[in-house]
């Protein structure tokens, strides 16, 4: 499947020079806009918000694409194509997001490398992090993978909401700014939380244990829910194509 996965992100960049790298290009070309920005409106200083907001925007793209990919990864007629199961076009489709991600790393290691950023124990809690990711990225596979390929409309309503979330999650800008009660725009943000899960470690710092707790009890639920679905599914969604 991985093999899949890579020969899907070579096909995509078959002409281009710079090949999947392009994304990495305009991935700094805005983490560098946005972190100037940034900069200029609330006076923080460069080492606190580059870092900040790299790690944000990088997750964010994983996150983003990931989930507008899925929300179209059974209509395209693949399953009715080729002889494959449903999960291993998920399991695929998160292979080749991870690709990108890993190309987009470069921008992270450069990051830590410049601003002179620790590496201690606390990126232990990378393991965790990304276990979570992974497995909710497969449940979010199922769940709108299947949804959408049943009703077409929320294809356009999960493209509306992931831009939502975005203007509404410290992802380029600190949750500092939030005062008072808005904070809880932040503490039940689940795309903040993910996005903390790795982002903390990286800055330093440990996971708190409401962010373990909040995701790991989020994380079963969309899991127990993805295995109802698919279960009862799985066998139908060849009628929805």
């Amino acid at each position: 499947m991985f093999e899949l996965a890579w020969f899907d992100v070579k096909i995509r960049y078959t002409r281009s020079i710079l090949g999947p790298f392009w994304i990495t290009l305009s991935m700094v070309i805005l983490i560098s806009g946005l972190s100037f920005v940034f900069v200029s409106l609330f006076a923080v200083p460069l080492h606190k918000t580059m870092p900040w907001v790299t790690l944000g925007i990088i997750i964010w793209n994983y996150i983003s694409t990931y989930l507008d990919e899925a929300s179209t990864l059974f209509i395209d007629g693949k399953i009715l194509n080729m002889k494959i199961a449903p999960m291993k076009l998920i399991i695929i489709n998160i292979f080749k997001h991870l690709i990108i991600l890993a190309h987009n790393s470069v921008v992270i290691i450069a990051v830590i490398l410049i601003f002179d950023l620790k590496i201690t124990a606390n990126y232990f809690y990378l393991f965790f992090a990304f276990f979570v990711i992974i497995l909710n990225s497969i449940s979010f596979g199922v769940l709108f993978g299947f949804l959408c390929c049943r009703y077409r409309d929320f294809i356009l309503i999960i493209r509306n909401l992931i831009y939502l979330i975005f203007l509404m999650t410290p992802i380029f800008w600190m949750p500092d700014v939030l005062k008072g009660n808005r904070m809880i725009l932040a503490d039940i943000n689940i795309v903040y939380q993910m996005i903390q899960s790795v982002r903390d470690p990286i800055l330093g710092n440990a996971l708190s244990s409401y962010t373990i707790t909040y995701l790991s009890v989020f994380t079963f639920i969309t899991s127990i829910l993805a295995i109802i679905i698919y279960k009862k599914f799985k066998k139908k969604i060849v009628f929805w194509i």
